[in-house]
Formats: C-alpha cells, sequence, structure tokens
C-alpha cells in the first residue's frame, strides 16, 4: 500500500483533531448541563436546610445565569486573539472549583455567591466551544455538528436530575455538588491538549458566502456590535432563543417540584422520570433536528423553519402537560414537548454562527449567551416563583406560573417565522 501523501496525511490528521475536540467538548458539555441544573434536582432539601422560599430558589438560578450571561461577551472578546484552549481549560477547572465549593458553604449568601462564580466559568466554555468547534467543520457540516454538541445538553439535565435525587437521598444535598465538581478538574486540563486551529479555516472554501459576511479581524469593538445589529439573520435568531430559553429554564428549573408539590409525586419519582423524559427525548429530538437541518441543505431559513414548526407543536404540548391530572397524560405531553422543543438547537446555533464571518463568530456567540439569558433563563425562574409566592392563596400557585412556559414557546414560533418567511 502506498504512503499517504504529505496533504492526504494533513487531511487525516485535521479529521482527527476534529473528532477529538468535538468529543472532549460535547463531553465537557454535558457535565456543564449537569452542573447547572444541580439545584432544580434539590429544591426540597435547599429549602428545608436554609428556609429558602421559592422566591429564594429562583433567585438562586437567576444569578447564575445574570453572571453567566454577563461574562459570556467578555470571553467572547478574549477568544479573538487569546488562545482558545486556555480560555476553555480555565474555564471548565473554575467552575469545577466553585461547584465543589457550593457543598461547602454554611448560609444562602454563601451559596449565591459560589454559584455566580460558576456562571464564569461556564460562560468561558460556553462562549469559546462552539466557535473553536465551528473552525474544525466545514459550513455545510455545522448544524450536524452542532446537534451532536448540543445532544449533552438534555444528557447532562437529565443525569442532573437523577443523580442530585440519588445522591440527595443518601448522602444529603452537600455530597451532589461535590459529585457534579470533581470530574471537571480532569476535564478542564484535558482541555490544554486541544488543538486550537486557525480561525476561520474553512470559510474561505465558501468564497461567495464568505463575501457577504464581516470577515475583518481587526475590526473595533463598536463596528462589529454595529454589524451584529443589523444581521437579521442574528438577530431573528437570537430573538426567538430567547423566548425558547425564557420556557425552557423555568420548566427545568419548576417542572420536578411542580410534580412533588402539585401532582403528589415523591421526590426521587419526580426528579428521576423527568430525567428520563429529558434525556430520551434530548436526545432524540437534538440529533433528529440536526439530521433534518442536513437532509433540507442547512440554509439559515430552512433552519429557523424547522424551529419554527417544532414551537408550534411543543407549546400546547407543553400546556397539556400542565393543566392533566393524569399520570400518562403528563409524561407523553412532556415527552412531545421536549422531542420538538430540542429539536431547536443545532438548527438555531447553526444560524447564529453562521450569521457572521470567522473573525466575529465567538463575539456573536457571546453576545447572543448574553440575549437569551437575560431576556430568557435569568429572569423565568424568579418569575414563575414570584407568581407562585404571591396566588398560592387564592388558588393559582405554582401551576399558574408554570403557563408562561408555553405562551413563551408560541412567541417564539412567532419570532422564528420571520426568519423563513424573509
Amino acid at each position: 500500500m502506498p504512503a499517504p501523501t504529505p496533504q492526504r496525511s494533513a487531511e487525516l490528521s485535521a479529521a482527527r483533531s476534529a473528532r477529538i475536540a468535538l468529543i472532549t467538548l460535547t463531553a465537557i458539555n454535558l457535565l456543564n448541563y449537569l452542573d447547572r441544573y444541580l439545584v432544580a434536582g434539590i429544591v426540597a432539601p435547599l429549602k428545608e436546610h436554609f428556609g429558602a422560599s421559592d422566591s429564594d430558589i429562583g433567585l438562586l438560578t437567576s444569578v447564575f445565569l445574570l453572571v453567566y450571561m454577563c461574562a459570556s461577551p467578555i470571553f467572547g472578546l478574549l477568544a479573538r486573539k487569546a488562545s482558545r484552549t486556555l480560555l476553555l481549560g480555565a474555564g471548565v477547572l473554575l467552575w469545577s472549583v466553585a461547584t465543589i465549593g457550593s457543598g461547602l458553604v454554611n448560609t444562602m449568601m454563601q451559596l449565591l455567591i459560589a454559584r455566580a462564580v460558576v456562571g464564569v466559568g461556564e460562560a468561558a466554555y460556553a462562549t469559546v466551544g462552539p466557535a473553536l468547534l465551528a473552525d474544525h467543520f466545514k459550513p455545510e457540516k455545522r448544524a450536524a455538528m452542532l446537534s451532536i454538541f448540543y445532544a449533552a445538553i438534555p444528557i447532562g439535565t437529565a443525569l442532573s436530575y437523577i443523580a442530585s435525587g440519588l445522591i440527595s437521598g443518601a448522602w444529603g444535598w452537600r455530597a451532589v455538588f461535590l459529585a457534579g465538581g470533581i470530574p471537571g478538574i480532569l476535564l478542564g486540563l484535558l482541555c490544554l491538549y486541544l488543538k486550537d486551529p486557525p480561525r476561520g479555516q474553512h470559510d474561505e472554501v465558501a468564497q461567495a458566502r464568505a463575501a457577504t459576511k464581516w470577515t475583518a479581524r481587526h475590526a473595533q469593538l463598536r463596528e462589529s456590535l454595529a454589524f451584529l445589529w443589523r444581521s437579521r439573520e442574528f438577530l431573528v435568531a437570537t430573538s426567538g432563543y430567547a423566548l425558547f430559553t425564557f420556557a425552557f429554564g423555568a420548566l427545568a428549573v419548576w417542572m420536578p417540584y411542580f410534580l412533588q408539590s402539585v401532582r403528589g409525586w415523591s421526590e426521587s419519582a419526580s426528579t428521576t422520570l423527568f430525567g428520563i423524559v429529558i434525556v430520551s427525548t434530548g436526545f432524540a429530538g437534538t440529533l433528529g433536528g440536526g439530521f433534518i437541518a442536513k437532509r433540507l441543505g442547512g440554509e439559515s431559513h430552512t433552519n429557523m423553519r424547522i424551529c419554527t414548526m417544532c414551537m408550534v407543536i411543543a407549546a400546547p404540548a407543553a400546556f397539556v402537560a400542565l393543566v392533566s391530572t393524569t399520570d400518562w397524560i403528563i409524561v407523553a405531553a412532556l415527552i412531545v414537548s421536549s422531542t420538538f422543543s430540542f429539536a431547536t438547537q443545532g438548527p438555531v446555533n447553526a444560524v447564529i454562527i453562521n450569521s457572521v464571518g470567522s473573525s466575529l463568530r465567538a463575539l456573536a456567540i457571546g453576545a447572543s449567551v448574553l440575549v437569551i439569558h437575560l431576556l430568557g433563563d435569568v429572569p423565568s425562574p424568579w418569575i414563575v416563583g414570584t407568581i407562585s409566592q404571591s396566588t398560592s392563596a387564592s388558588g393559582g400557585g405554582l401551576g399558574l406560573g408554570l403557563t408562561v412556559v408555553p405562551a413563551a414557546m408560541l412567541l417564539a414560533a412567532v419570532a422564528w417565522s420571520f426568519g423563513w418567511r424573509r
């Protein structure tokens, strides 16, 4: 067998580096979301230990996300010139240490501070990771690649619910944070050995598309942000994503506790079953959405049409899950709503990444993270908790608060419909 040519060897090496990066960053993304929803699985123990109200628990999540969204654009700017693998490793290590610290606190204020530091570390990873992956793959493969990457979200979220419920029941809530933080130390160190590919190395191939994008590497911040503001692709995709994040953020924090307090399920049953629903539907939905987007060509208007149709189905299913009192109907409705919700992840993130040139990709991701959390899951857990607390005496309670979920999903469908119709 003849020896491979230098060009072929380089291609094989690049493909191997891309696979390693995808596997590593997908594993970290799984851990990212496992850490993010640890609080949602131990709401009852935290309320009992700290004497916290529903509003306090909602604020705990909102503080984390507030810091996370504010730090994301900063790391997006740093990633334009700094080593992206170094930023990744530092971010993962920081959030892992802070998660371990969350299990050692003695007051609610200390826990709030620890979760805020977690937000800083996660911002580094969530902003830089997708941009680095995008430079490993050609534009036509990014929707499918991102679907694999974002398929870790439901798996990590589900593991968080299941593990937190089981660990808390066996060893207490402090052990939940310790178990969630230790694996990140190893993964953070592994980031330092990943290859940081040249920025935009595959975008020059698609010259017809790249010519319409902003590719100046040394543009001033004001010019860069102005371009994002003028990009209709970016604005429409991010607006719908913010509304979706508002809905999913509230559902992820409060649904297990809703099943316990309103429907009478046990703590272990609610967290375990909700986790199973999230992991199974999320994995199938995320990969399915990416596969459909790839088969239909992966263009931005097509991706946003997929997102619109998914939300049109997910919204009424979420409403049925909230109002039904029959267990099997609740589970079936959650399955439908979650499957179609997760199917939007690959397509919408592909739109955001492809809406700008390579030099602005990390900044675009950072800006979108800022917007979707500022308008999405930063306020929604606190809003739902406040509605629950203020209406519980009149019979509204948590069930009334969670009705904002299907409403926000329908608004997301409206926002994304502007993208594919134009």
